[in-house]
């Protein structure tokens, strides 16, 4: 029955069988070489070395495939995947966008960067001068120059291009542009260095360099710069969606669900997202915004197309008319198409916005709970401070009271016990008091044993409170740490003044007493200790005009004798002569002659003023 089969028949079926066995291998899971295309930006060993580590991930975890890294340039993006070399690409938003439009590429996961501790799914670029430059707005830049990393750099230029041009300035018209390339600290180098007036780069790259030691992040100027809880990094520019990873038309669908889902497992402490200089990956996020930016910009992929009906017609007029002929045909079709897409578009849009107001509320309600909890946290600490110095306020008038109720204190001591009392309460140092009379100060006590002290502390600050009549509080003036002076008038000429200070050794144990200077409380009790040591003061002064003038009394009645003296003392109880002969068994002319010995002998002028001069002696009560 073979005799009669063409052979060349036979030789076309079993290369058939061979290819459709071949088919069905490729398609049920033999190992294939996976080839993701990387945007190599910083070199090719650099890029691998960054990502092979993610490509071994998904060797492990996406059997029985072997996975390699395909560092490329954007040029070389089109030719790989003209030629079917490349199963999945990972660039920048911006890179991504021209091959979702050109290739139709399609995102399947997010990559999260990280800062330190914390996972960023968006990222931004910073505008930023030397902090001495003059330059304090992004409006100040039309007319300098600005370093960027090259035209078609998403994050080194297209970002803060599109923030000068809602400023009104045209880099390529109103400024001059110097593109250095790779690495961006390069353009931090030039701007600290005064090559260039202003630089962009990607958010992060500044706090890596202030990290390293590399910079010092005061020398910078940050221009227009936002604040986000997504991104506590310095930026000057909208957010923007991180790195996406996208699966080409010709990838097999179920590959690319398991990578999607081995990238999704990987932990954020994982080996390849650290070495990958990130924190793992994420859902695909939303790239609306950056086909918006493009838009705006009018840069591929929606370059603009000025269109020009007389040149277009007679370009395209033979095609114009064959596509009329179809448009009739078709345009039921078109008209449904188009319905259904904006009912799509509007229900999309809804729910974008429905989400955004969503997130902006919850945003509001917990930045209003922050600001309340801050508000009332504070408000607990003032009254608890409020009730410490209070409290603290009526223990020293207690304590003051007290000192002005001992009588086995002299005056001098009580003034010194309030002088410490003072300092205490009031945590400084050194305390004097001087009394101001012609023009000079005169130290009367201290609470200091250095001698070397002069009176007053601070003269420019003293003779004002003294004219002022008023409480002088400063810190960190004239060598004194804290220096505060109190005056009240004594007299018509003379002044008494308070100085208390800190010296500049003392250090931060003297802020709270500071702080107290600084209320009205502890200003009162200031002038309150002050007033207490001048009513010593005259009580002390008023004690020694009293014992000089007893003194000066008393030297009248030194030639009286013992009988006169006892005369002396019934004619000030108010006796009369006769009184006084019979209680002390003498006659009435006796009595009229001591007394008239005691006027006499006394100089006084009458009975009233001898008995006011024996009082005043202290010889009679």
């Amino acid at each position: 029955m073979c005799r009669g089969i063409n052979p060349v028949f036979l030789l076309l079926l079993l290369c058939f069988a061979l290819g459709l066995s071949g088919q069905s291998g490729a398609n049920d899971g033999s190992s294939k070489d996976i080839r993701i295309g990387v945007l190599a930006y910083s070199g090719h060993s650099q890029t691998r070395h960054r990502w092979q580590p993610t490509a071994d991930y998904l060797t492990r975890q996406v059997t029985p495939h072997r996975f390699t890294i395909v560092p490329l340039t954007q040029k070389d993006f089109i030719h790989a995947i003209n030629k079917g070399q490349l199963d999945f690409i990972l660039t920048n938003p911006g890179h991504y966008i021209n091959l979702e439009v050109d290739f139709g590429a399609t995102r399947i996961a997010t990559f999260k960067s990280r800062y330190r501790d914390v996972a960023l799914t968006q990222f931004a670029s910073v505008i930023f001068t030397r902090s001495d430059s003059g330059i304090a707005r992004i409006e100040d830049l039309k007319g300098k120059s600005l370093a960027a990393v090259g035209e078609q750099a998403f994050g080194g230029f297209q970002l803060a291009y599109s923030e000068l041009l809602q400023r009104g300035i045209d880099a390529y018209d109103d400024m001059t542009m110097m593109w250095l390339g790779f690495p961006q600290t390069d353009i931090v180098r030039a701007v600290l260095a005064g090559n260039v007036d202003a630089g962009t780069v990607r958010s992060g790259i500044l706090e890596k360099m202030a990290d390293s030691g590399e910079i010092e992040l005061s020398g910078l100027r940050i221009l227009g710069a936002r604040n986000s809880d997504a991104l506590p990094l310095v930026h000057s520019t909208a957010l923007y969606p991180e790195w996406p990873i996208a699966s080409l038309p010709t990838t097999d669908p179920r590959l690319s669900k398991q990578v999607a889902l081995g990238l999704l497992q990987m932990k954020e402490d994982a080996f390849p997202a650290i070495a990958a200089g990130g924190a793992g990956w994420t859902i695909p996020l939303g790239y609306l915004k950056v086909h918006e930016l493009f838009r705006s910009l009018q840069i591929k992929p929606y370059p603009p197309v000025p269109l020009e009906m007389k040149e277009f017609w007679q370009l395209y007029r033979h095609w114009v008319l064959v596509l009329g002929l179809l448009f009739v045909f078709c345009i039921a079709i078109i008209c449904f198409t188009l319905r259904v897409n904006r009912r799509l578009t509007i229900s999309e849009q809804s729910l974008a916005q429905h989400s955004d107001r969503l997130e902006a509320t919850i945003e509001q309600r917990t930045a209003e709970l922050s600001r309340t909890n801050r508000a009332l946290q504070q408000d607990i600490e003032f009254r608890v401070q409020s009730e410490t110095a209070l409290h603290e306020g009526c223990e020293a008038l207690q304590s003051m009271n007290r000192l002005s109720n001992r009588k086995d204190l002299s005056h001098e001591q009580r003034m010194q016990s309030i002088i410490d009392l003072t300092c205490h309460y009031l945590g400084e140092e050194i305390a004097i008091f001087s009394i101001f009379e012609s023009g000079e100060f005169r130290r009367y006590t201290d609470s200091s044993n250095e001698e070397s002290l002069l009176s007053p502390l601070y003269e420019q600050q003293a003779r004002r409170a003294v004219e002022e009549a008023s409480v002088i509080h400063l810190e960190n003036d004239a060598g004194w740490l804290s220096y505060a002076a109190c005056s009240f008038h004594i007299s018509r000429q003379r002044s008494g003044l308070l100085e208390l200070a800190s010296r500049q050794h003392s250090g931060p144990e003297t802020y709270e007493a500071r702080k107290t200077l600084q209320t009205e409380l502890g200003v009162q009790l200031l002038q309150l200790f002050t007033q207490w040591l001048i009513n010593e003061l005259k009580l002390d002064e008023s004690e020694t005009d009293a014992n000089t003038y007893c003194q000066a009394s008393r030297s009248r009645f030194l030639q009286i004798t013992g009988r006169e003296l006892e005369v002396l003392q019934l004619v000030s109880d108010g006796e009369s002569n006769k009184s006084i002969a019979r209680a002390l068994n003498i006659s009435t002319k006796t009595v009229e002659l001591h007394r008239s010995n005691l006027l006499r002998k006394t100089n006084s002028g009458s009975s009233v003023h001898l008995i006011k001069l024996a009082t005043q002696s202290r010889l009679v009560d």
